[in-house]
């Protein structure tokens, strides 16, 4: 599904903390407003909720800036940004205006969806296929138990979740369009990306070959290089929460577990022991605090399994399996290219500082590795590389490529184990949240 684009163009905002007026590429896409350093950019710098603020006016501060404007968003603060003309800065605040009151009257609920299977499952409740009525579109629903997410200590990391999933615009990350809450349950509305869980594949055909693990891995990487320019640890990459699309190109999934503002953290590190076993890095094990590197060590494991059908440190024990990370020497069977052995050798290098992509260049020396060496990753990021798979989606409510585990589900809800009644009701304030809006500015794809 084709992004939406409101408006954009260039204008100056007052930094929060050094009021110092920096210039910026604004971009109104859906009810987000994205700013970047230029428009070259594709990462941004920073972005402006609307479905938070409160009131958008033109601005009475005393300053030398012409046509500015106010935009106040409770909890955050009022920013101060200065357009290039009056009829810019009154065609701003005239859209932001729109959408600020359509989200008074038109608040999205349970009754805008249709659900159609079940699709998933997890700690805190079930993943549906549903079709939004308004729209004829199909999404992927996740529905979350408020209660257990209490219980579980795990409210900060939902709206963590929720957060990064809003601000994430990526060819190979999932996208939030909706978001929304009853008494009892969370809502997310994703994209539903048709070909299934890259474990589902994996686990039907063994292991894939290096051909079509290049291009699973390139696509990854960028995901991952985005994920780290937000200043994000993703801490949670595995075949699971990998998806295929019909088009046969991977997005990331479940955010549950991202880190935000790790380099805010001492010497850009957390301590959160958290992740699924096999991926484990060694620094998360021996508890001597982490950093982004531990994705590009996930990603060594992935690669490997991709190609050989098993973790390389896998134990049905886990305290061997944890000894394996932690000093077992890493073994290739016969049949692998020199070039992914060395590319999975220096992942998998124990010492954080020194395993490729740990630098402050980031994914940089990946993508310059000889593994990696036929692609041209503008086309890559353009999704212009031809997959050698694509899974043979009949229709947009054909789900074999999902467990019968899960598909064969009753799509009733169950009754939540724990009751969110009587806890503190403004736990998940601020966790709705709508990306389109439709008939306002001229809309043109992105």
């Amino acid at each position: 599904m084709e992004e939406k684009v409101i408006k954009q163009g260039f204008m100056t905002k007052q930094g929060g903390r050094w009021k110092s007026w920096k210039k910026r590429w604004f971009v109104l896409r859906g009810k987000i407003i994205f700013y970047y350093k230029n428009p070259k950019k594709r990462s941004p710098i920073g972005m402006l909720p609307i479905t938070q603020a409160s009131k958008v006016y033109v601005s009475q501060a005393k300053t030398k800036k012409k046509f500015c404007f106010n935009l106040e968003i409770p909890g955050q603060r009022t920013y101060l940004i200065s357009a290039p003309s009056e009829e810019e800065m009154n065609s701003w605040i005239e859209i932001i205006n729109q959408i600020i009151k359509s989200e008074l009257h038109d608040k999205v609920s349970m009754k805008d969806f249709k659900k159609i299977r079940v699709v998933g499952r997890g700690t805190f409740g079930k993943v549906y296929l549903v079709q939004k009525l308004s729209n004829q579109e199909y999404y992927a629903m996740k529905s979350l138990q408020k209660g257990k997410i209490a219980e579980c200590e795990q409210i900060e990391q939902t709206m963590a979740e929720r957060n990064v999933l809003m601000r994430t615009k990526h060819p190979f990350l999932v996208s939030l369009h909706f978001s929304f809450q009853t008494e009892e349950r969370l809502f997310m509305i994703l994209d539903f990306i048709d070909g299934g869980e890259l474990f589902f594949h994996l686990k039907n055909e063994g292991r894939f070959d290096e051909e079509r693990v290049i291009l699973y891995s390139a696509e990854i990487v960028l995901a991952l290089e985005h994920l780290h320019k937000m200043d994000i640890v993703y801490r949670d990459l595995k075949p699971e929460n990998i998806l295929i699309g019909s088009d046969g190109h991977i997005r990331l999934t479940d955010f549950g577990l991202v880190k935000m503002n790790i380099s805010k953290k001492k010497d850009g590190k957390t301590s959160t022991f958290c992740g699924t076993p096999e991926y484990l890095a060694p620094e998360i094990l021996k508890d001597e605090g982490y950093g982004k590197a531990v994705d590009w060590w996930s990603l060594g494991i992935l690669i490997y399994e991709m190609l050989v059908g098993l973790p390389p440190f896998y134990s049905e024990n886990l305290n061997v399996m944890y000894q394996k990370i932690l000093t077992a020497p890493l073994k290739f069977p016969p049949g692998l290219s020199l070039s992914v052995r060395g590319l999975i050798s220096e992942l998998l290098n124990r010492d954080p500082a020194k395993r490729l992509g740990s630098g402050g260049d980031d994914s940089s020396p990946i993508k310059k590795h000889k593994f990696f060496e036929k692609l041209d990753w503008e086309k890559v990021f353009n999704k212009e590389m031809t997959p050698t798979f694509k899974p043979e989606v009949k229709n947009p409510t054909d789900t074999r490529f999902f467990d019968r585990e899960f598909t064969e589900e009753n799509l009733a809800e169950s009754v939540p184990e724990i009751s969110f009644m009587g806890r503190d009701s403004n736990a998940f304030k601020g966790f709705t949240f709508e990306e389109e809006v439709e008939g306002i500015g001229n809309v043109k794809n992105f």
